[in-house]
């Protein structure tokens, strides 16, 4: 193995824990990258096992499965890359740690329309995740604590086209003061050392200090309390970490334990399952034995990077001089829901111009129309019920808005909804794709049936959703968002 003395003095602190096979498979592939994972956006695709097969034929992907996952593959090797893949602009899938899809597929599956929290939610992989386990009917607030990382979190939810969201920026520490018993599922994907005992191109080995073990610990159990606080009982809560540093999982888990003794309990099934048991102890310190039944995932158990994850379910309400909230902040401007003449216009011009039910969507998500100024947001109205006056970065999409008397739909509304449109689209001929994925408008076109003015929903032959066009003389003017433009 060629590696320089700090990383092999980590990778020594866990040859006691491993059998002398176990830890020869760890050194040989501390060095060898994990692939990545391709996960299929089920809001975009009904049958993900069928598409996984079919984008695997298409781009000529050499791939494995991944045991905790029917919506994701690891790519082993690929002729096209699948960052390169148009399907991957338009949304369609993510790519990820293979071991980071583990977390959010702990919480157990309900028909249930549920309230979440991504604690630590930035770049936003996770956040779509659990997004797609409720088929966008789940009210998900995406949190983070970093002002300069949501702009990356806001992006990806657009891209991947959900509407049941808010994207918050707050300290993970304030949730369980603010929101006492709240919400029905937390995850707490921790900030950590990213000690996964193995290379990426991302995360390079580097020795990791007693010191910051330490600090990121005590944080790491501040954001855990927080959670625990405003887990409602009978909730669920997965605390997980791309590290396998174990002062920053069991250790921090077991503080959790030992503070509120009999409030939380670990279910066996999944590290049964995998054989991926936690650690009881370690380095001489002693864990809650129940630990055990946590996740520490070994590079070499799926061939992945290390990481940690515990999915706690919480049986009973916190002491209540440990449950009280403090006031959250509030903004002054508050949305005003539309007159029903307007709603039954806009419903009037999507069933005319799309073939689309724009009020079945609003009843089976729970969303709701609201002016914000002069244009008309389509928002999630639990939100409004639980978070009143809460500040967020995003909240749901833009349907569009009125110009001079003349409703003009956004782009965003498009994008997102416009693989459901029954008419209103127009195929773009396979030799202008190209261009306009490259966000230029397309010229010296005559589209029967148009006039100037008129939008439309873009797909190609192969009925991917391209975005919206406005079409006037022999031109069709691109409206696709930059984040979907292939440079």
């Amino acid at each position: 193995m060629t590696t320089y003395d700090p990383f092999m003095m980590e990778l020594e602190r866990y040859r006691p824990y491993l059998s002398e096979a176990q830890f020869a498979t760890l050194l040989r592939d501390a060095e060898i990258e994990a692939s990545s994972a391709v996960r299929i956006n089920k809001l975009k695709s009904d049958h993900p096992g069928d598409r996984l097969n079919a984008l695997t034929a298409n781009y000529g992907w050499e791939t494995k499965p991944i045991p905790f996952s029917s919506e994701a593959i690891q790519v082993e090797n690929a002729q096209v890359s699948p960052s390169q893949a148009i399907e991957h602009k338009l949304g369609q899938f993510y790519i990820q740690d293979a071991a980071s899809i583990l977390p959010v597929s702990l919480f157990t599956h309900t028909d249930q329309n549920l309230l979440v929290l991504d604690m630590a939610a930035s770049p936003g992989g996770k956040t779509t995740q659990l997004i797609d386990m409720g088929l966008d009917r789940d009210l998900v607030i995406a949190n983070d604590s970093a002002a300069s990382r949501i702009p990356a979190l806001r992006t990806v939810l657009q891209t991947w086209g959900a509407n049941n969201f808010a994207v918050t920026n707050f300290p993970g520490e304030s949730w369980g003061e603010w929101y006492p018993e709240t919400f029905d599922r937390i995850l707490l994907d921790a900030p950590c050392s990213m000690q996964s005992l193995r290379v990426s191109a991302s995360h390079p080995h580097r020795p990791i200090t007693a010191d910051e073990r330490s600090r990121l610990s005590t944080r790491q159990l501040a954001l855990l309390f927080s959670a625990a606080k405003a887990l409602k009982p009978g909730g669920e809560l997965v605390y997980s970490t791309c590290t396998l540093s174990p002062e920053e999982d069991e250790a921090v888990v077991s503080a959790l334990l030992e503070s509120w003794p009999g409030i939380f309990r670990i279910d066996p099934y999944h590290a049964d399952l995998y054989q991926a048991h936690g650690l009881t102890g370690f380095d001489g310190d002693l864990y809650d034995p129940t630990l055990k039944n946590s996740l520490r995932i070994w590079p070499f158990i799926f061939q992945t990077n290390g990481f940690f994850a515990v999915k706690l379910t919480k049986t009973a309400s916190l002491p209540k001089d440990q449950a009280a909230g403090s006031k959250p902040p509030s903004r002054t401007a508050v949305p005003k829901e539309l007159s029903n003449s307007i709603q039954d216009m806009l419903q009037q011009y999507f069933d005319q111009n799309f073939g689309f039910d724009l009020e079945g969507l609003l009843d089976e998500k729970d969303l709701a129309l609201y002016w914000w100024g002069e244009k008309i947001w389509i928002q999630p109205k639990t939100f409004f019920d639980v978070f009143p006056g809460l500040p967020v970065h995003l909240l749901g999409i833009q349907i569009g808005q009125f110009i001079r008397q003349n409703f003009e739909p956004n782009p965003d509304f498009i994008m997102t909804y416009g693989q459901h449109f029954e008419q209103g689209y127009w195929v773009i001929p396979e030799e202008e794709k190209e261009i306009w994925m490259k966000g230029y408008d397309i010229r010296g076109i005559i589209i029967p049936g148009k006039k100037t003015g008129d939008f439309l929903q873009i797909r190609d032959a192969q009925g991917n959703n391209l975005g919206a066009g406005k079409y006037s003389k022999e031109r069709l003017r691109n409206l696709l968002p930059n984040r979907h433009l292939i440079r």
